[in-house]
């Protein structure tokens, strides 16, 4: 291509901007509409993002309200609670954008990890609640003893309780929000006895955490995804598929490690360096 790939941290929802790359016409911003031309596309070249890096769950939603709904609603019958499986959230986005409303970009490969949500708890409250380590534990494994935890929730989910109690009949004595290395910190020095974050991060192995399995889909989870304008994506190299095949929870983890404390790597920094230990593009010329 005749420019160079530009990677930008974007402030607003990814999944705003999926949607409108989606989208069609390709009217350039600020055009008028007698500007565009018979096929929608401004007199100015489009200036919208070619490739979008989005999560599935919101994606899916943005795209599809309705049949969102239709794929989280609560399975009584099975006992499954509303968290989408993260293939039917691919396959909801991959059937929009085969819409006469969504033409103006593909969806490629969602990375191998999978982004979820979990109960973790420390190993001395695993004991106290008779949890065995041999297996995968569950959340049902909590059992009575849940009505006894102080469970801390991120800031940005809704309120656990109604479904850890409809799924798992699981009813905590107390509930407390923030982010999750502030409730990760609380759980490891006792403050709490259970915190609601993701289970990719990297404090969980550093302290021996332990992850209790959501095996009735009470809390999210889904992928990333990158969405690429339908005019390039014949011209993007098999490695942005190979990317997402490489991206997998072990890979995150390290990314997440590479940024985390106040010598941590920006975003850029530390996808550039994976990038290059994973041989997917050669070592810079300024690294020396």
């Amino acid at each position: 291509r005749e420019s160079p790939t530009v990677v930008v941290q974007h402030e607003g929802p990814a999944e705003k901007l999926a949607a409108a790359l989606a989208a069609e016409p390709l009217t350039a911003p600020g055009a008028d509409e007698d500007e565009a031309g018979s096929d929608g596309a401004g007199s100015e070249e489009d200036q919208r993002y070619e490739i979008v890096l989005a999560r599935t769950m919101p994606l899916a939603e943005s795209l599809d309200p309705e049949g969102y709904a239709e794929l989280t609603a609560p399975d009584e019958d099975q006992s499954i609670g509303p968290a989408a499986a993260p293939d039917d959230l691919t396959e909801l986005i991959r059937e929009e954008l085969e819409s006469e409303e969504y033409t103006g970009a593909e969806l490629f490969e969602p990375t191998s990890a999978v982004l979820s949500q979990a109960l973790i708890i420390t190993s001395s409250t695993a004991a106290q609640a008779e949890i065995s380590d041999e297996a995968e534990p569950g959340i049902q494994e909590l059992g009575e003893f849940c009505e006894e935890l102080r469970i801390g929730v991120r800031e940005d989910l809704p309120n656990p309780v109604p479904l850890l109690q409809e799924m798992y009949e699981c009813a905590p004595a107390e509930l407390t929000y923030g982010s999750e290395d502030d409730l990760l910190q609380q759980l490891i020095t006792a403050e709490l006895d259970g915190v609601v974050v993701t289970s990719s991060h990297p404090w969980v192995g550093d302290h021996a955490l332990v992850v209790l399995s959501d095996e009735a889909r009470a809390f999210p989870q889904d992928q990333y995804a990158p969405l690429v304008s339908s005019r390039i994506a014949e011209e993007v190299p098999e490695v942005a598929q190979e990317i997402s095949q490489r991206l997998t929870d072990e890979a995150l983890l390290t990314l997440r490690r590479l940024i985390e404390g106040e010598q941590g790597l920006s975003p850029e920094e530390a996808a550039e360096y994976w990038l290059v230990e994973e041989q997917l593009i050669a070592e810079p010329e300024d690294w020396g």
